[in-house]
């Protein structure tokens, strides 16, 4: 599938900090997505393409 290369972050505390809070905010970008798309998918049962999701959320924040 993927091929991807470890490479071990040194003992500097600030940057493991900072890629701690990097990894922990993109998972709940990835949380809050998947949670959003199935809301949308319970009220109309139909499935939102690519640029769907974002019209969507536009429409209901100008609302």
């Amino acid at each position: 599938m993927y091929c991807c290369q470890q490479v071990l972050v040194g003992k500097n505390p600030e940057l493991i900090a900072i890629l701690t809070f990097l990894c922990e905010q993109s998972h709940k970008l990835t949380n809050m997505g998947i949670y959003y798309a199935r809301q949308l998918y319970f009220k109309s049962h139909k499935t939102l393409g690519k640029y769907d999701a974002g019209i969507s959320l536009q429409k209901e924040q100008s609302l």
